[in-house]
This record gives structure tokens, sequence and C-alpha cells, in this order.
């Protein structure tokens, strides 16, 4: 193999300065001579020189760090620039948004840009993560909570799927139309429809790599300790935290077996990025299957439209509204149910709660009431959590005493009297979304 570095520069010289020193796109100055490099997203080939796109790539995560790595050659171990990562023990992607998600549980781009927290409460330690490519839809399990739920991408329309006889669901993997898991405390690997209605369960072992199908093999054996587990093409990919490396073997017969990268310490979850792992369609795929919330596909009827926890699918099969149900406040504001189908309580997805003194709800607007007695403020919020309008701008009608403002969603301008209480709508547009506003009072207008 070449070397990383080109000629040691003479002396006064700068080699990047004719031709980038033959790199395609970054050279690098260093005292032992040019090193190429490459943009995040783009490896380095054999020549030491020339950066592509690469076909695939392998991302393996350790706990407060994710990385990505060549399948070819052990030259382009690169981490993935994201801050604030706390602890990724699981690991999956979508690759139409060229998006990863791992279990803090946040998402960001590729390339590490946009970091977002998907889902922030009712979290205790998930450890299982798994994407719906064609539904869209975000699947965990937490083995503190004992629950696995599903979500849409964007952490809306959260769904507790399975909370009954779990006991410390771990792994997480789907296709489609079926979800598996481990269980830790069980050593089983369950199978339920997405819908959470448990079909199928298989006995798991340790120290070993097994095909289940009617009659399971043994892929690879002696093992010392393997943790994360992927497959593409002919070959499986494993990590073993005593061995401290990441290996591959052929997926039928074991044969082949190499070590892809060494020294590497505690690699909690592995997976191969390629287009071709999320092809595919299903009625999902479309439109949501015209579901208000949730689309989970489904072997025989093609799919069944799913509601968020506590709210129940109407006559139409398509929208979803709200139950008869008690809040409670402890730390947070969780809403409770008494229904044998769906999980007995959840934590709602309110910011900023400080000492909760009083609550009560209006079924008619369907709206939560509290007194924050830290903040001294009544809030509300939506029965699901949604804090709804969230403030964009505003300007003060100092003759008047009117506050107009606009919000970040809506394509209105509000009206509200100093005094707090509420006036109305003075503009609905029809396309448009007012944002920045201001109020002449010398004209009486609004711009």
């Amino acid at each position: 193999m070449d070397s990383p570095f080109g000629p040691a520069p003479s002396s006064g010289t700068n080699p990047c300065a004719e031709n980038n020193g033959g790199c395609s796109h970054l050279c690098l100055y260093k005292p032992q001579g040019i090193q190429c490099g490459c943009p995040i997203g783009l490896e380095l080939i054999a020549d030491m020189r020339t950066c592509i796109v690469p076909e695939a790539f392998l991302l393996f995560s350790r706990h407060t760090d994710i990385r990505r790595i060549s399948l070819e050659t052990n030259n382009n171990n690169v981490a993935i620039p994201l801050t604030g990562v706390k602890e990724a023990s699981a690991l999956d992607f979508d690759v139409t948004d060229n998006r990863i998600y791992w279990t803090d549980i946040t998402r960001a781009f590729m390339n590490g840009s946009a970091l977002e927290h998907v889902v922030e409460f009712g979290l205790d330690y998930p450890e299982g993560m798994a994407v719906d490519w064609l539904g869209k839809n975000l699947y965990w399990a937490d083995t503190g909570t004992n629950r696995i739920e599903v979500a849409k991408l964007d952490g809306q329309h959260r769904q507790v799927l399975v909370w009954k006889d779990l006991d410390s669901p771990r792994a997480l993997a789907l296709d489609p139309r079926r979800l598996y898991w481990t269980d830790l405390d069980t050593t089983l690997i369950e199978s339920s429809n997405m819908l959470g209605k448990r079909t199928r369960t298989r006995r798991a072992g340790f120290g070993f790599i097994k095909i289940i199908n009617i009659d399971r093999e043994v892929i690879a054996d002696d093992l010392p300790h393997p943790f994360g587990l992927t497959q593409y093409q002919d070959y499986i990919y494993w990590t073993d935290w005593s061995q401290r490396s990441i290996e591959r073997a052929n997926k039928t017969s074991g044969q082949n077996r190499t070590v892809i990268q060494g020294h590497l310490d505690y690699v909690m979850d592995i997976l191969v990025f390629h287009s071709s792992r999320q092809g595919g369609w299903n009625a999902c795929a479309s439109t949501n299957g015209h579901c208000s919330h949730l689309c989970l596909a489904v072997p025989v009827s093609s799919f069944v439209c799913g509601c968020p926890a506590h709210f129940s699918l109407n006559y139409d099969n398509k929208t979803c509204s709200g139950e008869s149900a008690n809040f409670v406040v402890k730390m947070a504001i969780n809403r409770m149910v008494i229904d044998e189908q769906q999980s007995p309580d959840i934590i709602l997805p309110i910011h900023s709660l400080r000492n909760v003194r009083a609550i009560d709800y209006d079924p008619l607007d369907k709206q939560l009431y509290w007194i924050d007695s830290k903040q001294n403020v009544i809030r509300r919020a939506q029965e699901d959590g949604n804090q709804g309008l969230q403030l964009y701008d505003l300007s003060i009608d100092i003759y008047s005493r009117f506050i107009y403002w606009t919000s970040e969603v809506t394509n209105v301008i509000n009206v509200t009297r100093t005094d707090g209480s509420r006036v109305g709508v003075v503009l609905r547009g029809e396309h448009d979304k007012p944002r920045a506003i201001v109020v002449n009072p010398e004209r009486g207008s609004v711009q």
C-alpha cells in the first residue's frame, strides 16, 4: 500500500500550492509530507489521493460517539461531528432523508448537522431502535420502562405497542410488516406485527451467531463477547467487546472470517448504510395510508391506521379521537386511562414544568390547564401535551392597549388586551403565514 504521505517538502515550499498536491479534495500539509483528506461523507480510495462517495459504509456507536468506516479499507475511521451524544446504544437510519437516529432519542443528518431531539420525555434506558422507512415511523425498546413504543420519525403521535409480560426488551429489528426483539432476562427472541400483537417466540443463546429458520444453523461460534450485529450482501458483521474488534464472515458458511477494524472499545451497535437495505413499497409509503396519525403495515389487510397513546380510532378507521382520562402530577404530568388494550399511563411531552400545584381538564376544548406556582402563571396544553401556539413576534398598540402577535405555525394575526384577556383574530391569510409584525399606532395600521 502506498504511504499516506506524499514526498516531504523542500525547505520553504508548500507542495499543496501546486495542483492541490495531487489531491482530489483536501491537501493537508504536514512535516512528514502531504496527506490527502476527504470531506465528511466521502472516502479516500487506495491511491490515497482520490475521494469518492462510497456505495456503502459501516456505522458504529460507542456510547458517546458515532463513527463511520469504509467497507474496503481501514483508512476511513471517521467520527461524525455530533454534539451531546450521551448513550448511543442503538443506531438506525433513513436513507431517503440521509439521517441517522440513535437512542438518546435523537437524529441528525449524516454530516452531523441539524441535530434534533426526537423524544425527550418518558424514557428510562432505551437500548433498541428501528426505523420503519416506508411508514416513516420510529420504534424503540426501553429496558427501564419495559416498553416497546412507536412514533413518527419526528416524535409525534407516540404510542406504546408492547408493555405486558416484558422483562428487559433490548435489541430491536423490523421488516416493514413485522417487529422482532430480544429479551435479556428470558433469553427469548420475540416477534409481533406492527400493532404489537405477539405471534412468535424463539429461544436465543450466548457466545455464537445463528441463522433462525426451520433448522437453526450456527454461523460462528467461540465468540468471547459478541455484541452488535448486522448483515449486508454476502456477509454478516459483528462486534466483540473482548476482542475489541469489528469482524465479518460469510453469512451462510461462516467462512472468510476477517477483522475489519481492531482496537475499538465497547462498540454498542453496528449497521451498514446502503440504499438497497431500505427498498420496497407498501400502502403506508403513499400519503401515510390517508391515516390522520400513524400508518402501521400488517400482512393481511395491507395496513391499519394507528392512534397516539390513549386515543382511539374513529369509525372511519382513519382518524383518531381522545378518550376520557385522568391526569396525575408527579415530576411531570401523566395521563392515565383504564383500558386493558392500552398502556395505563404515559408522560405528556410538556416542557418547562417547575412546580405544578393544581390541574384541571376542559373536555369541550380538550385543553389541559395547570398552575405553575414557581413561575406564578397559569398554562395550558392540548390533551396530547402539545403546547400549541408558539409565539413568533408581537407588537403593542400603546393607545388601544392591545398586543398583536403571530405564531410559528398558524396563518393568522391575533390580538390580546394587555390585561391578558383574549380578543381574537384580526387577519387570517389564505396561503401566507404572517411572521414579523409591527403596529403603527399613529396611523392605526399593522404591518
